[in-house]
């Protein structure tokens, strides 16, 4: 037996064992097509985002990578799909602090853990609410539309992706804080739903991420009123908060993230994480994000975690102004 035989032979018992030094698991991964899996509609915030990484992510890997959009049920059927995936790094979950946070908060039953379920890879971008209405209506502001709202003898209809998420958590406050009538319209078709009804004249509000408020609001068919967030945000510049407009506890930004089932192998998340933040710095990705209303981040793995933690005080918080009751 050469030595050259001995060497291949001790490499694949090394394999076999699952004792390979971390260096050849992270250059074998990926052999194959990697699969994205958003839960929005084609055209959505998570599937915006997810289809410029793996447009990217495909090219430094030299592998397909596939879109998969798993649309409903607050991200839940997205979400434990991904959780019950093989943990190998080929399906990676894009979501939103909806999908990963919120659903844990309102709901007492998941089919998966949000938390040991997974293994973080990245925050990925960041941004805020906008509570949006048609270009027509006859409010412009938040002072104006309690107003109307009182005096219009029937509750304002509001449109969110679902129920528990990070809009319905928003409208939830704003319908409490305001001491209005308002009833809530959750969308399976998600944001793009509920904007092709405020339009339509069928729904009074949405609430929806800041890229898609922008990206709306520029057709001039739709206005946005408030804006989340502690100050103005660069995109929407000209719309107010709701602090500024006198409602409190409103500063919680919404924010996309990438997980990968539990058990991953290290090598293989540390790859992905690395290629992402590498996409996030390229200047033209993170101008193409930014103009959609976005503010890239393209976090570390240990990072996402310790955000997670504090996002879930924070949020827990919000759930409980908002008198929402897990169920």
């Amino acid at each position: 037996m050469n030595n050259n035989t001995f060497d291949r032979r001790a490499v694949l018992a090394l394999l076999a064992a699952g004792a390979l030094p971390s260096a050849f698991a992270q250059d074998a991964w990926p052999s194959k097509a990697v699969k994205f899996v958003n839960w929005s509609n084609p055209g959505g915030n998570l599937d915006i985002v997810g289809r410029v990484l793996a447009e990217h992510a495909s090219r430094k890997w030299g592998q397909p990578v596939l879109t998969d959009n798993r649309i409903g049920a607050s991200g839940m059927i997205a979400t434990d799909y991904v959780a019950k995936s093989p943990a190998d790094g080929y399906t990676v979950l894009i979501t939103s602090s909806t999908g990963q946070l919120t659903n844990a908060l309102v709901r007492l039953k998941l089919p998966f853990d949000p938390v040991k379920d997974f293994e973080p890879i990245s925050l990925l971008v960041a941004g805020n609410v906008g509570l949006m209405a048609a270009a027509n209506a006859p409010y412009n502001n938040l002072k104006e539309l309690v107003a109307y709202a009182k005096k219009a003898g029937k509750p304002l209809s509001y449109g969110t992706p679902g129920n528990g998420t990070s809009a319905h958590l928003y409208g939830e406050g704003l319908r409490k804080q305001a001491g209005i009538e308002m009833t809530h319209v959750p969308y399976k078709t998600g944001e793009l739903g509920a904007i092709t009804d405020i339009i339509g004249g069928v729904l009074d509000l949405t609430l929806i991420s800041q890229g898609n408020a922008k990206t709306q609001s520029a057709g001039g068919r739709v206005k946005v009123i408030a804006m989340s967030g502690a100050q103005r945000t660069k995109a929407l510049p000209t719309v107010p908060t709701f602090e500024e407009q006198g409602f409190t506890g409103f500063g919680l930004a919404g924010w996309i993230a990438a997980y990968v089932p539990a058990g991953t192998p290290k090598p293989v998340i540390a790859k992905i994480a690395n290629t992402f933040r590498e996409v996030l710095r390229d200047p033209e990705v993170s101008a193409k994000l930014e103009g959609l209303g976005y503010d890239v981040i393209g976090g570390t793995p240990e990072e996402l975690r310790a955000f997670y933690q504090q996002e879930y005080k924070r949020f827990a918080e919000l759930v409980k102004n908002a008198g929402i009751v897990p169920e």
